[in-house]
């Protein structure tokens, strides 16, 4: 590099250190070919001679190339100039989540919504057979948007080379802090060791703290081995208990044990979210009861008062029903009472019979589709997703190609019809929708209507950060 006022890299111009890590230094840099502002990763200038490191550094370059994820930040070049290495990426006006967390826990809703995106970039990575190997809160930059990138694949390396590392001086890749348990004892790690570091990032986004409280090498190894994951529940009452669980399976001790990729975990995360916000579901109210009066006049009051009052609560049960119906997840409830009919008599004594019947209810209208739905007999030929909100949103979807697709920053309303003709047998129809509003008047809606209009599956959420999810299964 030269030194005049400014450093100069063959066609960058170097005007700031943006940061400093195990892979090198980041500059925000302009390339003066392509006119455009850059972020530029340049190895340190103490190691340019190292020929281990150089290697790592050309894999790191080639494996995060190959990723196409918008969650994953593009890399325009690489390569050498001037006896130095050098990766090209877009430049992010965003701010890492450490950053973020550092000024207390998060709202779950938000904090779910940036690591759903994370994982959307690290399903894709491993689907391409490459691994992060540290995910970490540091290595997420959320821009104004919210919108999430996850940077440094800086010690990612493809899942069938050699697995003996290139490190420096025998140290371990990662950060200990959320390093998955196999990798102590020099298991191999694999996408599981991803998704173990994406739960603990998911603990820290919820407590605002790390996973565990170790201070030393040998702490933070015993407490990934052997102690119990965190459980943001027990320190927050706005996190539902089922995140805890989402964590737990996440963390767990044994790769076999936690999510077979990153989506399901956020899935299930999202899943959780959406339980704890749905208010519990009325039972179908029972029928009417009947009631017959005795004529014996000693206890026709008492029994005539036991009836009214059988009335009044049949009455009131099917009104509550009735609101519950109407307000809840796609459950009908129903009041129905027939005409009254009189109790048989005794052939021997027979006795005149009083009759008390409760006004006949209407039954109540059912409701529409809830988020999740099932439906029987062939695959529709086509799909219709809808997406209505006041903010745009970041979508994920079930594609033609039967493949998921995240697509951010989408105006709405917004809609597009899937083809299925090329869907495997275990595509699913699934519609997504993530806004990073953080006003409390943002409101989304996603549906899935079947080819002839139907619409089978639907939800509406209204809260900053708002989600919505649809699925149709078989």
């Amino acid at each position: 590099m030269t030194a005049d006022r400014t450093l100069v890299l063959g066609p960058y111009r170097l005007e700031g250190l943006l940061g400093r890590g195990g892979m090198g230094e980041v500059y925000r840099a302009f390339d003066q070919r392509r006119g455009r502002a850059v972020a530029l990763k340049v190895l340190p200038a103490e190691l340019a001679h190292d020929e281990d490191f150089r290697t790592r550094f050309r894999r790191e370059s080639d494996s995060a190339a190959r990723l196409q994820d918008p969650h994953v930040v593009p890399i325009h070049d690489f390569g050498e100039i001037d006896g130095r290495l050098f990766i090209d990426m877009r430049l992010i006006d965003g701010v890492g989540l450490d950053r973020i967390i550092a000024s207390g826990p998060m709202d779950p809703r938000r904090a779910v919504a940036l690591v759903s995106q994370v994982a959307e970039a690290l399903t894709d990575a491993h689907a391409h057979g490459v691994l992060h190997r540290d995910v970490k809160p540091s290595n997420v930059l959320v821009t104004p948007s919210d919108f999430a990138y996850l940077v440094d694949f800086g010690i990612a390396r493809a899942l069938d080379e050699h697995l003996t590392a290139v490190t420096r001086s025998g140290s371990t890749v990662g950060t200990l802090a959320y390093m998955a348990p196999e990798r102590f004892d020099g298991g191999a790690p694999d996408h599981r060791s991803d998704i173990y570091s994406l739960a603990c990032t998911l603990a820290e986004c919820l407590t605002g703290r790390r996973p565990f409280d170790g201070t030393s090498l040998p702490s933070i190894m015993k407490a990934h081995l052997t102690a119990d994951p965190p459980r943001p529940s027990l320190q927050r009452g706005d996190v539902p208990p089922a995140l805890d669980e989402v964590i737990a399976r996440g963390m767990a001790k044994d790769p076999a044990a936690r999510y077979a990729t990153a989506r399901d975990l956020a899935a299930a995360a999202q899943y959780a979210l959406q339980q704890w916000d749905t208010p519990p579901v009325a039972a179908p109210a029972p029928p009417a009861p009947t009631a017959t009066l005795p004529s014996a006049p000693r206890g026709a009051r008492r029994v005539l008062v036991l009836a009214t009052a059988a009335v009044v609560l049949a009455v009131v049960s099917g009104g509550a029903g009735f609101a519950a119906g109407r307000a809840s997840a796609p459950t009908e409830a129903v009041v129905a009472a027939g005409p009254a009919t009189a109790a048989p008599t005794s052939a021997a004594a027979p006795t005149p019979q009083a009759t008390v019947a409760p006004p006949t209810a209407a039954a109540a209208p059912t409701t529409g589709p809830g988020p999740f739905s099932r439906v029987e007999g062939d695959r529709p030929a086509s799909y219709v997703y809808t997406v209505e909100a006041n903010y745009p949103v970041t979508l994920s979807y079930t594609d033609s190609n039967g493949d998921r697709i995240t697509v951010s920053s989408v105006p709405a309303p917004w809609n597009l019809t899937v083809d299925t003709s090329a869907w495997g047998a275990d595509a699913t129809p699934l519609l997504s929708v993530v806004s990073p509003s953080t006003k409390g008047d943002t409101t989304v809606t996603c549906s899935i209507s079947d080819d002839s209009g139907r619409v089978l599956a639907t939800q509406t959420k209204e809260s900053a950060f708002a989600a919505a999810s649809c699925m149709v299964y078989s």
